[in-house]
């Protein structure tokens, strides 16, 4: 059965009850009444008064049972149209459409839960749109290392090229770089679930920094990068080590890519009130603004210069969000950049 069919029929048995309930009363009140009167041949009289009550009673009945009907169902169209209506939007949601338009406006409790419709099919737009992009960068991502072994790997079998260890260390690198990429997007999936926590115990943050900066040594070494500490040894606070030496990684990783021969990078940690702060500095090449402004958002990238996948900074940015801090950066052009890590001591 119809919702507006239901409310009809509800709306309809109610008042004729009541109607038929406050007929009764009249007829039997009325009677009781005119027993009351002494009048001549009352019978006959009484008789034919029941009659015109009856008739009367019988006929306004009718009439208004009809009322009843036709203002219950328009009662019930009424009431029922907008919820037609946004459960027609539902559906067309669920269906894929996007961008949709809802007549209902008025500024009642339906007419709000058509405006969360609305919300809602916007955000879900945003992320679709955002899914296509990443979809499109990812499938960019994988294409690019998957071309360059398949192009080494046909060298070698049609004897183009001889498989030396330069070559072969170059396919492994593509690997890499393709098993890096797997691996950020599988922490990005785990940092997005509902049930993901931070582990969070009492730290000494001056030798997470030191661990996080030795495991990147030989990279370092490697590009002639030089790395100042200048760390407050006495802070301690409650964080999950495993994922501020990620933090670390990814930023000092970011860095480096960034950073011309022979260039360098400078690490601070201080204390301000209730929080730690860390500040990576480099020298490098920098970054616009609208790059600044982008870094962290999934899949940007600076045209040209910008390396990287593009999932390094949004991990980044969501593990600091888990210990309750937050992270900025500043950046110019050919003149460095700086990102800055605010952490609670305790949570």
């Amino acid at each position: 059965m119809k919702f507006n069919t239901k409310i009809t029929l509800i709306i309809a048995v109610f008042s004729s009850c009541m109607l038929l309930f406050i007929t009764a009363i009249l007829l039997y009140k009325s009677h009781e009444h005119l027993m009351m009167l002494h009048i001549t041949d009352s019978k006959e009289v009484i008789h034919h008064y029941d009659m015109a009550l009856r008739e009367t009673a019988l006929w306004s009945l009718g009439l208004l049972l009809i009322v009843i009907l036709i203002s219950s169902f328009l009662i019930a169209r009424t009431i029922s149209r907008p919820i037609q209506e946004l459960n027609h939007f539902a559906l067309r949601l669920v269906r894929g459409d996007r961008h949709l338009n809802m007549s209902y406006i008025i500024n009642d409790q339906i007419g709000q839960l058509g405006q969360s419709l609305i919300r809602l099919d916007e955000t879900l737009g945003a992320y679709e749109l955002r899914r296509k992009e990443m979809t499109q960068d990812l499938a960019h991502e994988i294409r690019n290392p998957l071309a360059s072994i398949k192009s080494y790997l046909s060298a070698f079998e049609d004897g183009v090229w001889a498989a030396t260890p330069d070559r072969l260390q170059a396919c492994v690198e593509e690997i890499d770089r393709l098993i890096i990429l797997v691996g950020e997007l599988d922490t990005l999936n785990d940092i997005n679930n509902p049930t993901f926590k931070v582990i969070m115990k009492e730290q000494l943050i001056a030798n997470l920094i030191e661990k996080s900066v030795i495991g990147l040594a030989s990279e370092l070494l490697e590009k002639e990068i030089q790395v100042d500490l200048d760390l407050d040894k006495e802070i301690h606070a409650k964080v999950d080590a495993l994922r501020l030496n990620q933090i670390l990684h990814n930023i000092i990783k970011n860095a480096m890519y960034h950073v011309h021969k022979d260039g360098a990078i400078l690490i601070k940690l201080l204390k301000n009130n209730s929080h730690f702060i860390i500040i990576v500095h480099d020298n490098g090449i920098g970054m616009d603004g609208e790059t600044s402004k982008k870094v962290f958002e999934r899949n940007y990238r600076e045209r040209n210069q910008y390396t990287g996948n593009g999932i390094g900074m949004t991990i980044t940015k969501k593990l600091v969000e888990a210990h309750g801090g937050k992270i900025s950066v500043k950046s110019e052009k050919n003149k460095g950049t700086t990102f800055r890590i605010q952490i609670p001591l305790s949570t």
